[in-house]
């Protein structure tokens, strides 16, 4: 058996009250070392977002030894089970977003039962929480939200554009800053042709960060200092009616910088074929964070870009 941590996590499975055809599902958290500090590592908060992220830990840990580590590693793949399961953002039992409803409650819905176990069992003496988010199934996208104290967790990712992360304490990493952890919350990947190129980017960003975090040995590369944007608050394009989406910018294009006007996708009558909408760059220099790589049913203002402008 190759010596490595994938071999080595030890797993322990937390049962979550769910349907009445399955009883219940497990959270399943794994676990490496005895010493600080400990960093908590989290996927699939929403369900549909979850694959890309596991399969970066996954990466992450076939190639490290545990000679490499000098802290204690949590894991959970998979934060939200039934969300996966259904391939959605949120599990369907109650439909809630299980990233507005932290530190949740043991006694409430499945959605907040699920985040209390999540406190009580992954979040709750971390010192360092990195949550994987992506576009996940639908989508593409290429940033990281930084926190004040957390700056270089999110620069290890080298992600092409940084947006300050919102103080929301509803959230698994504005929980975790709440009980005194630094934090980032990474969004890059998603479905798409180069999926397995974000995948090994995550992973290489995972293994930075926690040599900054003094969770694993330091490499000399993990100080080498990011090619990030920081971009200005950001904008959502949404569809004024449902139709057919047809891109105009596919993945390759996603973190990266276009001239304003350019065409991004276009919006089709589903009969006629006729152009109902024409989504364009908005800023004179467009950051494309987020985007549609493939052709798609699209109700009307579902989320199709999220664009920002550079602060430099």
């Amino acid at each position: 058996m190759t010596n490595n941590l994938l071999n080595a996590i030890r797993w322990q499975h937390f049962p979550i009250g769910a349907s009445a055809a399955v009883g219940h599902v497990n959270l399943s958290v794994g676990e490496i070392g005895n010493g600080g500090p400990t960093a908590l590592i989290s996927a699939g908060v929403h369900g549909d977002e979850g694959p890309w992220g596991a399969w970066a830990i996954r990466k992450l840990l076939e190639r490290l030894t545990p000679d490499q580590l000098i802290g204690t590693l949590r894991i959970v793949p998979v934060a939200n089970p039934l969300a996966m399961e259904a391939d959605a953002r949120n599990a369907p039992l109650d439909v809630l977003d299980l990233n507005r409803v932290f530190p949740g409650d043991p006694n409430g819905s499945h959605t907040e039962r699920l985040a209390a176990a999540l406190v009580a069992n992954a979040v709750n003496g971390a010192d360092v929480v990195i949550d994987l988010h992506g576009g996940g199934s639908w989508c593409v996208n290429a940033f990281a939200f930084q926190f004040a104290g957390g700056e270089d967790l999110a620069q290890a990712f080298h992600a092409p554009f940084l947006v300050t992360g919102p103080d929301r304490s509803v959230t698994l990493t504005g929980y975790a800053r709440s009980q005194g952890a630094r934090v980032a919350a990474i969004e890059q990947g998603g479905r798409s042709e180069l999926e397995e190129q974000w995948a090994e980017r995550i992973a290489t960003g995972l293994r930075r960060a926690l040599g900054v975090a003094g969770v694993l040995t330091p490499l000399e590369d993990d100080m080498i200092p990011a090619e990030s944007i920081a971009v200005r608050p950001s904008k959502v394009l949404r569809p004024s009616s449902g139709g057919v989406f047809i891109p105009q910018v596919r993945a390759s294009s996603v973190g990266t910088i276009v001239p304003g006007g350019t065409v991004l996708g276009h919006l089709l009558d589903p009969v006629t074929q006729a152009i109902i909408e024409t989504f364009e760059a908005p800023f004179e220099r467009t950051a494309l964070m987020l985007l549609r790589p493939f052709a798609a049913r699209i109700e009307g203002g579902a989320m199709t870009y999220v664009v920002a402008e550079p602060m430099s």
